[in-house]
């Protein structure tokens, strides 16, 4: 009650002073009220600005401002960005356009608030308040679509603790210091991925996005398979879904659509092997399956590999190794050479982490400290069928992981009171022929103690599918890759002695390489064409769930 009291008392005092000022003549001494003007109403809009920031409220409730819109109005002393002299700049349609068109990128114009600022751009006449709002909740759609596109929306821990390679960086924020406005919208398309891959994959995004809104998918029915020499409606199906898909050029000369010729057979293997489908040129019922799998769920793979294109850094160092896990192949970029081998990577159980690290030395000849993991889920379940099993093998028993830790003779063991709760000892496989890590081991320091390695159980190269080992990388030739390693310095004698003297050696090399472990589920081949892969750690059901909504058309539902 005290507030009204002092409010009615205030009133009083207000009402019998107009009273006064009305019933007096004019002179100097009298009290005259006179209306505010409307600047004094309303600030200027740098004002508005000033006061909507570090009022740290969402901004007409839409958006909170993120450190970097905030740092880049402090350094313009709040001045607006998109108006001038309470003039919108025409710049913002531009940048309008670009932001409804970022599906095209696999992201959401839902999240750069495009159709509030078409709200506020259809004002007849905005008042400085909605002008600055306008300025604001635009620089934060700019600063939005920039951090996106330059490092990607999500962050990939979030969605899969596996996923351990991100290369976040600020550089893009700089943008925002840019001297106008249109060179902030110029430099904006550069902020995205430049490996040739990502521009690729997003003009197909783009291709299938057009695909779809303009005309509907080509099934073919199912049926027996189809060959060379067959005829009829299906065949007229399939013809036309490979022409739909890309797979066939379209031409204007006249074709038996509905007859299985060579160049049909062609094109089948073509799209059977960017597939991952066994090439025979038949339309067995696999190929139908993956022939009908809707261009909508094709853009939607191709959208979750543009964002983990973002989550690399933006440009690549021209030597490095590139471990590709869903091709099961090593690339190595050294000395201006490219070269190739096949991989075995960790089997579904044991999935092999996608990261960056730097590869610093090569053990030849090496021991294997078993990791207590597959010391206790793979090495004892061995040992309890065989309890001669480690001497056969070449295993060393130490008693405990300390670094003094007293080598143990294994047969005295009663291994048969030895559970995984309990089990305390160290294995080491000595270096021979049987070793698990065969005559060398590449390592790159990491976390999750992954390296690259030689193996015995070559055959497993022949398989097409090679996701076999406990996480690490098996190399098809290792001998290969050591000397590519060394190659022209002298770490080149020490490797040779190495082999020679059959000792367990340490070698430096002549210079830290990085090392990739990636994994991408769609990526274009060497035609251009995209090649859909096995989604073997089922990566891609993690990605739609996080993502939460389809890239597509920006007048479909969200």
């Amino acid at each position: 009650m005290k507030f009204k009291s002092i409010t009615y008392c205030t009133y009083i005092f207000i009402a019998s002073t107009l009273l006064v000022a009305c019933s007096s003549p004019k002179s100097k001494n009298t009290f005259v009220i006179t209306p505010p003007s409307q600047e004094q109403i309303e600030t200027n809009v740098q004002a508005q600005v000033s006061l909507m920031l570090t009022a740290f409220t969402p901004v007409a409730g839409q958006a909170i401002p993120n450190e970097a819109v905030l740092n880049a109005y402090e350094q313009r002393d709040y001045n607006p960005f998109w108006i001038q002299k309470d003039a919108i700049n025409p710049s913002i349609y531009k940048l309008l356009d670009i932001l409804e068109a970022s599906y095209t990128h696999g992201l959401n114009p839902v999240h750069y608030h495009t159709q509030e600022i078409k709200d506020y751009l259809s004002l007849p006449t905005p008042s400085q308040k909605q002008l600055a709002e306008l300025d604001v909740i635009t620089t934060v759609a700019f600063s939005s679509y920039a951090h996106d596109l330059s490092i990607g929306r999500y962050e990939p821990q979030l969605i899969d603790p596996n996923w351990q390679l991100d290369a976040p960086t600020n550089d893009w924020s700089e943008i925002l210091f840019l001297e106008s406005t249109s060179d902030m919208i110029n430099f904006l398309p550069l902020l995205a991925p430049r490996h040739r891959n990502y521009q690729v994959l997003q003009r197909w995004l783009v291709y299938y996005q057009n695909l779809n809104e303009k005309e509907p998918d080509i099934r073919i029915k199912a049926g027996v398979p189809l060959s060379v020499g067959d005829q009829g409606e299906r065949v007229a199906q399939l013809r036309a879904r490979l022409v739909q898909l890309g797979d066939i050029r379209f031409s204007t000369r006249k074709t038996n659509e509905d007859v299985f010729d060579e160049k049909l057979k062609q094109a089948l293997i073509q799209f059977q092997e960017r597939h991952n489908l066994l090439s025979d040129g038949h339309a067995g019922a696999q190929t139908i399956e993956m022939l009908n799998v809707p261009v909508k769920t094709r853009a939607q793979q191709i959208a979750y590999n543009l964002e983990r294109w973002r989550w690399l850094p933006s440009v690549l160092e021209s030597e490095r190794i590139w471990v590709d896990l869903t091709d099961y192949k090593v690339h190595t970029y050294l000395n201006d050479q490219h070269s190739t081998m096949k991989a075995v990577i960790g089997k579904n159980a044991r999935k092999t982490p996608v990261f960056k690290a730097k590869m610093t030395y090569m053990v030849t000849n090496p021991t294997w400290r078993v990791p207590h993991r597959i010391a206790r889920e793979t090495l004892l379940p061995k040992i309890h069928q065989d309890p001669n099993y480690l001497t056969k093998h070449g295993y060393q028993v130490y008693s405990n992981w300390t670094v003094g830790a007293k080598p143990l003779d294994s047969s005295l063991i009663d291994w048969s009171k030895v559970t995984h709760s309990n089990l305390r000892y160290r294995f080491e496989q000595t270096p021979d022929e049987g070793n698990a890590l065969g005559a060398y081991k590449f390592m790159l320091p990491n976390k999750n103690d992954i390296y690259l390695h030689d193996t015995p159980a070559k055959h497993l190269f022949k398989e097409d599918l090679r996701a076999f080992s406990s996480g690490c990388i098996r190399l098809e030739k290792p001998e290969e890759f050591a000397e590519l390693l060394v190659a022209n310095s002298r770490r080149a004698v020490e490797l040779i002695d190495s082999r020679n003297s059959k000792t367990t050696t340490v070698i430096s090399l002549p210079k830290e390489l990085p090392v990739y472990l990636v994994y991408f589920t769609v990526v274009p081949n060497e035609n251009g064409m995209p090649e859909f892969r096995q989604d073997i750690y089922h990566r891609d059901e993690l990605m739609k769930e996080a993502m939460g909504y389809y890239p597509f058309n920006p007048k479909e539902n969200i």
